[in-house]
């Protein structure tokens, strides 16, 4: 009877060890899946950002260049010494 009781939790140790496995395997295969997620997410921010850097020098420069033309050209003005 010892022997059967031996054999029995044998089996179910085996059995458990076996579901333990298969659960770690598919927590790997999770984790792998977040990590291919995150890089392509951190890749699409790089580039984003790469993008809005862009676009604010862009207008940075268009704003220069607006307050430029706004600006009057003394040479120009009535009355200046230089006239």
């Amino acid at each position: 009877m010892n022997d059967l009781n031996d054999h029995d939790l044998r089996a179910q140790l085996a059995r458990l060890t076996e579901l333990v496995a298969r659960r770690f395997d598919r927590i790997e295969e999770r984790l792998n899946g977040l990590d291919r997620d995150n890089g392509e997410i951190i890749g699409m921010l790089i580039a984003l950002k790469a993008g809005l850097d862009g676009t604010l020098g862009d207008l940075a420069a268009e704003v220069a260049a607006l307050d430029d033309a706004d600006e009057p050209d003394d040479d120009a003005q009535p009355g200046h010494f230089l006239n």
